[in-house]
């Protein structure tokens, strides 16, 4: 307590004495410091000096009697005799507690809605609303996570996409550290391919090759040729025509010399069109549940056998094998799309770091899976191959 307020207290209380001996009149002021101090600390102040100054300050003289009570009740409903009986007033308790006379100000319980911790929020405020009838809160729907990122593009439903290794000279075999991943395209009919398109290691075939067909154990192989005066390149490749008979799915090998600078890349490939769409949806609805599996050998090294199968459905994912007298590792991840991309948290063990990424080809039915590998093994290093993987014979209508 300050001493400003002591000094207040000490006249107050002779103040307080002398109005109750000798009836002293006490001023405006005199009545806000007391009611003033009254508000701060009840006890501190005669309950009799109190009501002297209420009634001052209402405009009720001390002695008015009858009329001043009658007064005094028509501006304070507290100081009517029957004030005991007002819920709104403390009677005989105003000695313990400030009077509860003046007017009535209803709490509005609907307005008091509590401050929520964070992390009770989003537990308490349906509750809250769905009993106060309060507005009703959105829902927010679940984030679905972004798609893996691909590291050769996406292959977009119903169009041409490929993966091809790229190296110099005209073989198609280096080391894995002097081979590269690069996206490829090629011509329906097999007369032109395209290596990394629009890319720093781009080689565009010369057009309007001339081709030559094999079938061989059911499966048709091409040899596509061509030469200029500055240019010789070359495809051949096991080819899967569609109904239309244009090439649907190939794969294998491609070379492309540069005659004037007598410098030479060549490599291996898988292509195809993608599945479109609709027949994606089928898949992934018509067919939900439907476990489909591709397998055949890898381009690149034809010892390494690869399987992959494809769960179809709302939330369609894949797992694969890949298999090679030196090594064996396996992989997984998300489907989206026509698109397949491993996820790090699927590889097996010995996978120290790397990818695998794919597209499925051709329709609901007679499907490939193009794709690439490229991974770190341990006690192996390096690998990086290329594949078309057959389905494996048709699992049933969808």
């Amino acid at each position: 307590m300050g001493y400003r307020w002591l000094a207040v207290l000490l006249g107050l209380f002779l103040l307080a004495g002398q109005a109750a001996a000798t009836g002293l009149h006490l001023s405006e002021r005199d009545c806000a410091d007391i009611l003033e101090r009254w508000g701060t600390d009840p006890a501190s102040i005669s309950p009799h000096l109190v009501d002297t100054c209420r009634n001052m300050m209402a405009g009720v003289a001390p002695a008015a009697g009858d009329a001043g009570t009658a007064r005094a009740a028509a501006t304070d409903p507290c100081a009517d005799p029957a004030a005991a009986d007002n819920v709104n007033c403390w009677g005989s308790w105003a000695r313990l507690a400030p009077a509860a006379g003046g007017d009535f100000v209803p709490v509005v319980v609907a307005a008091l809605r509590p401050e929520l911790r964070p992390e009770n929020a989003d537990a308490l405020t349906p509750k809250l609303d769905d009993q106060g009838g309060g507005e009703e809160l959105p829902v927010e729907p679940p984030v679905e996570p972004p798609p893996p990122e691909l590291p050769l593009g996406a292959c977009e439903p119903g169009t041409p996409c490929g993966f091809a290794t790229i190296v110099a000279g005209t073989n198609g075999h280096d080391d894995a550290d002097n081979t590269a991943i690069v996206p490829f395209d090629m011509a329906d009919d097999g007369s032109r391919f395209t290596v990394d398109p629009d890319g720093e290691r781009e080689v565009v075939s010369t057009p309007d090759m001339e081709i030559r067909s094999l079938i061989a154990k059911g499966v048709e192989n091409i040899q596509a040729a061509g030469m200029t005066s500055e240019q010789f390149s070359l495809l051949q490749a096991r080819v899967f025509r569609g109904d239309d008979t244009r090439i649907e799915k190939a794969a294998d090998h491609w070379r492309n010399v540069d005659l004037v600078n007598e410098d030479a890349e060549s490599g291996f490939f898988a292509w195809g069109k993608t599945t479109p769409q609709g027949d994606l949806d089928t898949l992934n609805n018509g067919g939900a549940g439907k476990a489909v599996t591709f397998a055949g050998p890898m381009s690149v090294d034809n010892r390494t056998n690869a399987t992959i199968t494809v769960q179809f459905g709302a939330d369609p994912s894949w797992t694969g094998n890949w298999t090679n007298p030196a090594y064996s590792f396996d992989a997984g991840g998300r489907v989206t799309g026509a698109d397949l991309m491993s996820d790090p948290a699927q590889f097996s063990s010995n996978v120290k770091d790397g990818y695998v990424q794919g597209a499925l080809m051709g329709p609901a039915g007679n499907q490939a899976i193009a794709h690439a590998v490229d991974v770190e093994l341990d006690g192996v290093g390096r690998v990086r191959d290329v594949g078309l993987l057959p389905q494996v014979p048709a699992p049933g209508p969808f």
